[in-house]
């Protein structure tokens, strides 16, 4: 199991599914596509048929979109990656990789993918009408030292030897205490949890020296989201939730935050990486929006995918455009199930905020 395989675990792909999936409707001439909020419907389409939920994907003719790929030289960098590091997967996709390198060269107009021999399938959507629930996830950047001193005293744990199966709450209270296991120290229990989330992240440990924790192992309970439990409780209200709101929470109520974490039993251990590379579970470096994680039973990692994928305004409310992004199914994670995906949007505070954002609807096709 990679980094990302507890990630998707992820909090903030919990966040968005904490939104129910429609039930299977009967077939009907009007659908709607979702709004910027996940709760609430938003614009009515005529063209779009209904999908039985035994249909992960179907054949089409055509992509019914407009517009040109707006990504062309990221895709082409990741699919560098994949050449470089995965030869499994460029030999059992290498024929569509070369086909669809060609017909990006040539100007990616969605009209000519028959002419480069390329074929599409689209993904039925959460309610068979083809609407695809995208989140996002991030490598943070916390503080941290390594060694305890003043506010940093959180430990980021490796890997233990023999027996992993601590819960969370025991962990916290010690259970690992003076066996050399921590790697720093950071000044945020939060943040530690968060960078579980995403499954790895950089700590600076002083002076802007980078140092590169990777997915280690996890300690076998089941994942149990936050952003749920404080909705359930009434602390946040769902159309509010965010990475933001929790953090926002958690500093209105610092003497509650470790027993909110402890409801979660599921625990991360790391293990520290010399290189700065932030690879899926293909093992394969990651290029920002240009590389998702998926489900794989359904979609093989390696898979080619055209995502048009929602923009959003700063405060994440759609804008009612999308863009066309080529991406490359390299990460898989728990809570990435079925017509969910998780877009990679890169290193650091920015990519934070973009990833908090992104619970929105859009479409994907399969290229082969």
């Amino acid at each position: 199991m990679s980094w990302k395989a507890y990630k998707k675990f992820a909090l903030l792909s919990s966040i968005a599914l904490l939104v129910a999936s429609c039930s299977s409707p009967p077939p009907k001439k009007q659908t709607k596509v979702y709004s910027s909020d996940t709760a609430k419907l938003g614009a009515v389409f005529n063209n779009r048929q209904f999908i039985p939920e035994n249909t992960p994907h179907f054949a089409t003719a055509t992509v019914a979109a407009n517009g040109r790929i707006v990504n062309p030289r990221e895709f082409l960098q990741q699919l560098n990656n994949v050449y470089q590091y995965s030869g499994n997967i460029s030999a059992t996709f290498g024929n569509t990789y070369r086909k669809i390198t060609a017909w990006v060269n040539a100007g990616g107009n969605i009209n000519d993918l028959s002419r480069f021999g390329l074929h599409s399938r689209q993904m039925r959507g959460e309610d068979g009408y083809q609407n695809v629930l995208m989140t996002g996830y991030y490598i943070p950047v916390i503080q941290a030292r390594l060694t305890p001193q003043g506010e940093f005293r959180h430990p980021i744990y490796a890997i233990p030897k023999g027996n992993k199966k601590y819960s969370r709450s025991e962990i916290y209270n010690g259970a690992l205490y003076g066996r050399g296991l921590e790697l720093a120290y950071s000044n945020s229990l939060l943040e530690n949890f968060l960078m579980e989330v995403q499954g790895s992240g950089f700590v600076d440990i002083g002076g802007g020296n980078l140092r590169h924790f990777a997915y280690g192992d996890k300690n076998g309970y089941g994942y149990t989201s936050v952003g749920r439990l404080l909705v359930e409780d009434g602390e946040i209200p769902k159309e509010k939730m965010s990475v933001q709101a929790i953090r926002e929470w958690g500093a209105r109520n610092p003497h509650r935050l470790q027993a909110l974490l402890e409801r979660n039993r599921s625990f991360v251990y790391f293990r520290h990486d010399p290189t700065l590379d932030v690879k899926g579970s293909a093992g394969v470096p990651l290029v920002a929006l240009a590389s998702v994680a998926s489900d794989k039973r359904i979609v093989p990692t390696g898979s080619v995918l055209l995502v048009e994928m929602p923009l959003v305004d700063h405060s994440g409310n759609w804008t009612g455009k999308h863009e066309l992004r080529l991406m490359v199914a390299l990460d898989v994670g728990g809570a990435v199930k079925n017509q969910h995906f998780d877009l990679y949007q890169g290193i650091g505070d920015q990519a934070g905020h973009k990833a908090g954002l992104m619970k929105h609807y859009g479409r994907v096709w399969l290229l082969n």
